[in-house]
């Protein structure tokens, strides 16, 4: 929902009026590269192989590695890129490659990421490694 405030006293009409056609400008563009052609998001990737439940992951042991080492490594915090902010990584899951670049594109593009101990997504919670 958008709400237009005007200022008491100013030409209402007129203001409104570029209001509208600014929204209608706006509405025109949305979805649209630089270029005017039509921007599509790039497909989420597939799920991960869940390993552990959820629960176990979360509350288990944990430590924290480099994005770059976490490949393979059972995730022990879910990762949702916003947008649209439906998670891409749930605790328990075995981290690939691809997911972890896919939320690495979505930060250099200005989004951001939930669920993470680290929103720069530089290190990432996982299952801590048995000794």
């Amino acid at each position: 929902m958008i709400v237009g405030v005007f200022g008491m006293g100013e030409p209402a009409a007129v203001l409104a009026e570029r209001f509208v056609a600014a929204l209608r400008t706006a509405a025109q563009r949305a979805g649209l590269d630089e270029g005017g052609k039509a921007a599509t998001f790039a497909p989420a990737p597939p799920w991960g192989e869940l390993v552990m439940t959820p629960r176990e992951a979360f509350l288990g042991r944990q430590e924290s590695v480099p994005a770059a080492e976490a490949v393979g490594r059972i995730a022990a915090e879910s990762l949702a890129t916003y947008p649209p902010g439906i998670p891409n990584v749930l605790p328990g899951e075995r981290l690939t490659a691809e997911t972890l670049d896919y939320i690495q594109r979505t930060l250099e593009l200005g989004g951001s990421v939930r669920g993470a101990s680290d929103r720069l997504l530089r290190t990432v919670r996982v299952v801590a490694a048995r000794e």
